[in-house]
């Protein structure tokens, strides 16, 4: 006999523990090299960095970001840009969500909106984990996106 299937109430109280479980533990952003960068953005031009930023939780679950940073955008260099995503490091993806809208103005729209979507991709696959489906933890092969980043921060 099949176990029943999960109530909406019982998946959204799932949902919920495990979000509040779910901490950040570790964040990685790949800055792309011009190979890779016209594979995964076509078209991005010379005037941008391309990447990929990436949350990690104690729960296994990765939530991914895809960035294009202008390059008027990008005042220093690349580390000095990311560094403000440090402080996300042991929150709940609610508690991050609520941090960088607080953080919005000093941040800027880029940072803010590519921490969000990252956050929100770690949201739906937390709600996929609460329904008993597999997750893929990490995307594509890490050694090709070593291979061609100019750029590795990892907090």
């Amino acid at each position: 006999m099949y176990p029943e299937p999960l109530s909406v109430l019982d998946k959204e109280e799932c949902t919920a523990k495990l979000t509040q479980a779910c901490k950040i533990t570790r964040i990685e952003c790949f800055r792309f090299d011009c190979e890779l960068s016209d594979k995964l953005q076509p078209g991005h031009g010379n005037d941008c960095h391309c990447g990929l930023l990436t949350i990690s939780t104690n729960l296994g679950t990765n939530g991914l970001g895809e960035f294009v940073i202008p390059w008027e955008s990008l005042k220093g260099d690349f580390v000095q840009w990311a560094v403000v995503f440090q402080k996300l490091k042991g929150l709940t993806p609610e508690d991050g969500l609520v941090y960088i809208h607080q953080r919005e103005e000093a941040w800027g729209t880029v940072r803010t909106q590519l921490m969000e979507s990252a956050l929100m991709d770690l949201s739906e696959k937390l709600e996929h984990s609460a329904a008993g489906k597999k997750e893929r933890s990490f995307p594509g092969n890490r050694t090709y996106l070593f291979d061609h980043s100019q750029t590795y921060i990892s907090f």
